[in-house]
């Protein structure tokens, strides 16, 4: 028995998937999924559905079931922009609805007439004189082009030795395994599995060739070169769908320790490729018209204002994120960052804040929900310690960030917020806040908002050590990246008042106050360190620059 849908031909007998009568490459799971659905017409099949009935309830991720869906589409010639077979019904699943034929029985005389007719047709087509040329026997063997998934995909293509040394060959398999395997681990990429990128590696195909035929919109390449004890390892990411170099870099080593090499170097290659593979796909959303936006494609379109200090850009980068999850209702990531938006809304609203407000609370129940769809999403530990940090339970954020960068040692925000924290809980190890700040800024070194955080950090670290002159450095710097939110200006005049420049220090509140008409003690609490001494300070100094007192918090 089977089903025949156009040109298609799926025989549950057999576990085969014919076009036009020639058999089609099908996994096993894939044609599980895709007699399920026919079987099931009409109806929306929810992904719990499916995986009860298909997968048997084991557990399955949710790239696990896109790519299945992917590949059965694929099987019958649909694709997810046509969606002609299999719909996806935003927030509850997917529904087969194509015109198919039901076919009680295929025989083996069917089978077989079914060849010779073929064969009759080919000798036919031979005796009127058809040639067929070697470049279309070529295009006839060419591999079919695999869809992209939804997220961001990637393949990690050999580091190449381009030396003869044994050193240099064994540095340059490891690199390509390290950083496979650390680009796999995390949750928001989609990455082509190592023995299949090391098969196309070995082609010799162009980039656009290579993306197309593993399915991936970006490649990373990377070449190794030894002089003497010293190595030079250079890679660079690849567009394949555009064919164009988006990135590229280089380190030199010394050859003292090869593991540590390996370590460090693809730690920053780690970093270097998430941060500018989304760079790149947030800069080619902003090309796709916004109805047509999927749910990564919302949730890229929103990171790109979600770190702005205002109030307008935090909403429509909420905006964006609340699509992206009513799309996908499993979305991690996406409830990670509508939460980092609620926590931007408590720090930038015009009102007195309190601990117990609306936009507190959904923070705190979007990152848990973020976390709670996928355990190992380190910004869905982020953001809860974010939400944690910024409601003054400074000593319970710590150990959340250091979850959030267990899972991912690359995240630059991460890092910051744990210097953050580490700061107003007064500890004194200077050494280690500024070993974290160095190493969130070279995981993220040309990011103007980054590196506008990072100074307000470094000049919260010196006000905390009374090094008055040293915070007004950095916090002057700060006005370099961001002349618009109301805290620089506070620090700004807090410096300059412990200075004794009260005249300097009055025009920086007026700013400040020009940028936040409702700007209190309040407001600036968050800044403000937990140890006594220095926090008297600084209360007494905002106040003295005519920053009213609010409803600041007692400790």
């Amino acid at each position: 028995m089977g089903f025949t849908i156009g040109d298609y031909e799926i025989r549950t007998d057999t576990c085969e998937v014919l076009y036009k009568g020639a058999p089609q490459k099908i996994e096993p799971q894939v044609f599980k999924l895709l007699t399920y659905m026919l079987e099931n017409p009409d109806r929306v099949l929810s992904r719990d559905e499916l995986i009860n009935k298909v997968w048997k309830s084991r557990i399955v991720s949710d790239s696990a079931l896109s790519a299945t869906v992917c590949a059965a589409r694929q099987a019958i010639g649909d694709t997810g922009s046509k969606q002609s077979c299999i719909k996806t019904v935003s927030g509850s699943g997917y529904r087969f609805i194509a015109t198919f034929t039901h076919v009680e029985n295929y025989t083996k005389n069917n089978t077989k007439i079914s060849a010779r007719n073929r064969v009759q047709s080919d000798l036919t087509t031979k005796l009127k004189g058809d040639v067929f040329t070697e470049a279309q026997t070529e295009q006839e063997q060419k591999p079919k082009s695999l869809q992209l998934p939804d997220k961001p995909s990637v393949a990690i293509m050999d580091f190449k030795d381009i030396g003869t040394n044994q050193e240099g060959a064994l540095l340059a398999y490891g690199l390509t395994t390290e950083i496979n395997s650390a680009i796999a681990r995390l949750p928001h990429f989609f990455v082509i599995a190592r023995a299949s990128a090391s098969i196309a590696s070995k082609l010799n195909l162009q980039p656009k060739e290579i993306g197309k035929r593993l399915g991936v919109r970006y490649l990373v390449y990377g070449n190794l070169e030894q002089l003497g004890k010293r190595i030079r390892i250079t890679f660079s990411i690849i567009d394949a769908i555009h064919d164009t170099e988006i990135w590229s870099d280089h380190f030199d080593r010394s050859l003292d320790d090869l593991f540590l090499i390996q370590d460090d170097i693809s730690t920053a290659i780690v970093s270097a490729t998430d941060s500018v593979i989304e760079q790149a796909e947030i800069e080619r959303v902003f090309q796709i018209p916004t109805e047509d936006l999927s749910a990564w494609e919302n949730y890229h379109r929103g990171k790109s204002y979600s770190d702005r200090t205002n109030l307008k850009d935090v909403e429509i980068a909420h905006g964006f994120f609340k699509k992206a999850v009513k799309q996908d209702p499993r979305f991690s990531r996406g409830y990670a960052l509508l939460s980092y938006t609620h926590t931007n809304r408590r720090l930038l609203n015009h009102t007195v804040i309190k601990e117990t407000d609306a936009d507190m609370i959904k923070a705190f129940d979007y990152a848990q929900r973020s976390i709670d769809y996928c355990a190992h999403e380190s910004m869905g530990y982020m953001s809860l310690g974010r939400a944690t940090l910024f409601t003054n339970k400074v000593a319970q954020a710590l150990p959340i960030l250091d979850q959030s960068i267990h899972f991912c040692p690359n995240g630059a925000t991460s890092l910051l917020l744990k210097a953050q924290a580490t700061i107003r809980l007064g500890a004194e190890n200077s050494t280690l806040i500024n070993e974290t700040l160095d190493q969130s800024k070279r995981l993220n070194p040309h990011c103007r908002i980054a590196n506008f955080n990072i100074y307000m950090v470094r000049a919260m670290a010196m006000f905390q050590q009374k090094k008055y002159e040293q915070a007004n450095h950095f916090i002057t710097r700060t006005l370099h990246y961001n002349d618009s939110y109301y805290l620089a200006y506070v620090l700004a005049a807090i410096c300059q008042q412990l200075a004794g420049n009260a005249e300097q220090a009055q025009n920086y509140a007026l700013k400040a106050l020009s940028l936040l008409p409702h700007c209190s003690l309040d407001s600036c609490e968050r800044l403000l360190p937990e140890a006594k001494e220095p926090r008297a300070i600084l209360i007494k100094a905002i106040l003295d620059i005519g920053i009213p007192q609010g409803d600041v918090l007692k400790h």
